[in-house]
């Protein structure tokens, strides 16, 4: 009879620990997710006025008929999936010719910040940053190929506006935009 107590306790306390471990990982998961979700995701990120960033002068929601293509050299590849690709910058374009993303070589485009397009060609992202402050959510950009590459994400949840600036993690110095009417992933 002692035999079966022992085996009894034993099989309650085996029971109990694995309860308290299930507990314990439900927990842990759902507190990292939580964190996830709310402090490391473009969500957390404040809203930034984006309306007043343009790449060459084309701004999001803006139509095709206003902006001169006639003065881009059409691009021998086309980047994602752009209607128009040109040297240095490609676009997408709705079916009502309403301009939805675009992603541009900074080397080879103007970024406007500010109401101004006369403003002067900044050389890093500190420089955007001053302008646009520090709601953004910086993250390693495509990191299965290499980490020398940073994002700095920011959202205009009023406008449905998203701006991407891809620079060196070393230097700061920009390399590419990324506009678009939706988050932008990594």
């Amino acid at each position: 009879m002692k035999k079966n107590k022992k085996n009894s306790f034993g099989k309650f306390v085996l029971k109990m620990i694995i309860y308290i471990v299930v507990l314990v990982a439900i927990f842990g998961l759902t507190v990292w997710g939580t964190k996830y979700y709310f402090y490391d995701s473009d969500y957390s990120v404040k809203s930034t006025d984006l309306s007043i960033v343009s790449v060459d002068g084309i701004k999001i929601g803006m139509d095709l008929s206003q902006i001169d293509i006639t003065k881009y050299s059409v691009a021998d590849e086309n980047i994602g999936d752009c209607n128009f690709n040109f040297e240095g910058l490609s676009f997408k374009t709705n079916e009502k010719g309403v301009v939805e993303y675009i992603i541009a070589d900074y080397s080879k485009t103007d970024l406007y910040v500010g109401q101004d397009e006369s403003a002067a060609k900044i050389d890093k992202v500190n420089g955007i940053w001053d302008i646009l402050g520090k709601d953004y959510k910086a993250s390693i950009y495509n990191s299965k190929v290499d980490n020398y590459w940073k994002i700095a994400k920011y959202s205009d949840t009023t406008n449905d506006i998203y701006l991407g600036l891809i620079y060196s993690r070393y230097n700061n110095e920009l390399n590419k935009v990324i506009l678009s009417n939706k988050r932008i992933q990594d």
